[in-house]
């Protein structure tokens, strides 16, 4: 080997990168975009001037792979992924398992096995960290929304760990089988036990004891070691060097000394993550892609249109709004990094055939592409989206996140701890659902041939027989998930909307939120089995989701006509309680348009909500004459689009009008009752009345 290999490729590469990277900044592309042509520029494929040598940039990438990783895990401590709360970790095990199912679909679909499908599956449910930060420095998004994003980022950062190391077993010969699986995760238990266990006593004390010192050099080079010991030590356990590397990250976070080791290794991390793009690129063939156009296309619509839907509902059923829903979703529908990385192990393994290593990095070129522009448009698609919902649906969404509001932390705390038999009882059921779903995958087929023998049957009617008894099997434990999750989901709702002695005015309310509480508990629940049973049993897996969809869809329906109407009832309570505050007040002054009026005294509508719960806080708003939206319609304003509140009431002088329809004009002036979560509150009075909303 030429003895300057190594100095030729890292010229060849860096350069190359440094030239793309300038100039797609320049154009205000993602940089992560620019590395990807350079790695295309200098691959084997299209190289224009230079090949670089494919075996030094492979190691080199490996390195990035490592560093990448590390710093992953150093931003996830374990005091950081406590604190990013329950609806994070509901939203992202909902999204990721989505995601899992229909990536093992499209696997199955275009005639992969198993084995090759579950690494299809982990290509598209994980999006990518690294893009989106460089998007967001790019262009900055309101804090509470990037709040929200890397919240679901970090969680779904630790599953890609588990999916890696698991797809690594796969890929070594671990098999699918019940018994290989469970050897698999009991030999991975005691490996993060023991690592973490050993990890916790020795790497904080030793980081803390270093940077003491306050040599920056003795702090990087004891990190950096740390990282590539525990990488070669995952290695050697038969695990991925990425969980060795987040891991190491993990550990050294618990030291507490982030603000003076992310400094030191951001440069090198960076430069070697460069490194790694560039070496995706180079493993981008033209050709591949254009014979594979089919699988870019379908997976290009699952990752954007998939990643849509599923982050979207699971970040609303975690209780935020549809804007911030909506928000979210556009700006995760993207694949990198660690998509490469599953795709990588796959190939390598020999069960995932080469050219999807192709399309994943196809696709990710593309959706990096479309990253920056989908995060920006997340509230045009709310604000067209918002108008679009069935009226009842509608009003269940403006409501929806300040019925979890008034779930506080220490109500669920109380409650999971009071109901701590029936979430073991769940996850026991769950985990037979699995049991019962693998078998009959794995089993099938002879089971087929022993019913056909015994009871000299034709194959067709013992295959229907074998499908029969799974699914005589798996009804009274699917039916005990939906009883079960129902009985949590009722313990909630009754601390959020209690009931009260006499007649409970909270039950139409209180039933919405039991049928939105059990969606997300059963998709937890379930998901993670239908996501793993789907490479061997993928039929069974997509009837258990639909019917799943179609129940949870059905209920949704049929208890949001209830809270419709309930809501109804509430608004024409506020229309009187606004009708009598305005005799009180006599005669309306004249409002001078011209001039900003300012906020006067409003009724006050908490006897509302003590007489109809359920309605959040109604709030009275009056619409201050520079509003934007005064002299629009209901429908042209689109309030609830734009910050999720709902308006139930318009009182305009001695004229009221409950429940406005879009065609009902705002006028500057009139006093608007509104309902939703705290934030939704909060910005439609930024908008109504814009001196009140910034003080």
């Amino acid at each position: 080997m030429d003895g300057h290999a190594l100095i030729k490729t890292l010229a060849v590469v860096i350069g190359t990168a440094a030239v793309t990277t300038v100039l797609f900044q320049r154009l205000r592309l993602p940089v992560v975009l620019g590395y990807l042509v350079a790695g295309v520029l200098v691959g084997p494929y299209t190289s224009v001037w230079f090949i670089a040598d494919s075996g030094v940039v492979g190691t080199l990438a490996e390195l990035g792979v490592i560093l990448l990783m590390f710093s992953i895990g150093l931003e996830l401590s374990v005091r950081g992924v406590i604190g990013v709360g329950a609806g994070a970790v509901v939203a992202t095990v909902i999204e990721v398992g989505l995601m899992l199912v229909l990536g093992t679909g499209i696997g199955r679909a275009f005639g992969l096995p198993g084995e090759a499908s579950l690494f299809v599956g982990a290509i598209v449910a994980i999006s990518s960290t690294t893009i989106i930060s460089r998007s967001f420095d790019e262009h900055p998004p309101p804090f509470a929304h990037r709040r929200g994003v890397f919240s679901l980022l970090v969680i779904e950062d630790l599953l890609a760990i588990l999916l890696l190391t698991m797809l690594t077993a796969i890929g070594r010969g671990a098999g699918l089988g019940w018994s290989d699986l469970a050897v698999t995760l009991g030999k991975l238990a005691g490996f993060l036990v023991a690592t973490i266990g050993v990890g916790l006593l020795v790497v904080p004390r030793l980081v803390r004891a270093t940077v003491t010192h306050g040599r920056h050099e003795t702090v990087l080079v004891l990190v950096v070691g740390t990282c590539f010991a525990l990488a070669m030590l995952a290695d050697a356990a038969g695990y991925s060097v990425a969980l060795g590397a987040f891991l190491a990250g993990a550990l050294v976070a618990e030291a507490g000394e982030n603000k003076a080791i992310e400094p030191l290794v951001e440069p090198v991390r960076d430069l070697f993550a460069a490194v790694f793009f560039v070496s995706v690129g180079m493993l981008i063939d033209p050709q591949a892609i254009v014979d594979g156009w089919l699988e870019v296309l379908v997976v290009l619509v699952v990752v954007v249109g998939g990643k849509f839907v599923a982050v979207t509902l699971g970040v609303f059923v975690a209780g935020r709004g549809v804007p911030a829903a909506v928000a979210t979703g556009m700006t995760m529908a993207q694949i990198g990094e660690l998509s490469f990385v599953a795709a990588s192990i796959g190939v390598t393994s020999k069960v995932l055939p080469a050219a999807w290593y192709a399309v994943a990095v196809a696709v990710s070129a593309i959706t990096t592409a479309l990253t920056p522009s989908l995060a920006r448009r997340g509230p045009v698609v709310s604000s067209w989206l918002e108008p679009r919902l069935p009226r009842r649906l509608a009003t269940f969404a403006a409501l929806y996140g300040s019925w979890i509001e008034a779930l506080r932390p220490n109500a669920r705390r109380a409650t999971v701890a009071r109901s701590r038999r029936r979430i073991g009882l769940l996850a026991l059921d769950a985990l037979l659902l699995f049991a019962v779903a693998l078998s009959a995958g794995l089993l099938v087929e002879p089971a087929t041939h022993d019913v056909s023998r015994w009871f000299a049957l034709e194959e067709q009617a013992a295959r229907l027989a074998v499908i029969a008894a799974a699914v005589l099997m798996a009804l009274p434990l699917m039916l005990g998930l939906v009883r079960l999750s129902r009985s949590l989901a009722r313990a909630l709702a009754e601390r959020a909307l209690p009931a009260r002695e006499g007649l409970d005015l909270a039950q139409a309310p209180r039933g919405m939120l039991v049928v939105a509480l059990q969606v997300p508990i059963v998709l937890v629940a379930a998901l993670p089995a239908i996501a793993a049973t789907s490479a061997v049993a993928p039929q069974a897996a997509a009837g258990l989701l639909i019917g799943l969809v179609l129940v949870e869809a059905w209920w949704v329906w049929r208890s949001a006509g209830d809270l419709d109407a309930h809501v109804r009832a509430g608004a024409q309570a506020i229309v009187e309680v606004l009708a009598a505050q305005g005799r009180r007040a006599g005669t309306e002054p004249p409002v001078d348009i011209a001039t900003p009026q300012p906020p006067s005294p409003l009724a006050d509508l908490r006897e509302i909500e003590a007489v109809l719960p359920g309605l959040g806080t109604p709030t009275a708003v009056r619409v201050a004459a520079d509003s934007a939206i005064a002299g629009k319609s209901l429908g042209a304003a689109n309030l609830r689009g734009l910050t999720g509140a709902t308006v139930l009431a318009i009182q305009r002088g001695t004229h009221s009008i409950a429940v406005p329809s879009a065609d009902d004009t705002i006028e500057a002036g009139d006093v608007l009752a509104l309902a939703g979560s705290s934030d939704a509150i909060t910005a439609a009075t930024a908008l109504l009345s814009p001196d009140l909303g910034a003080a």
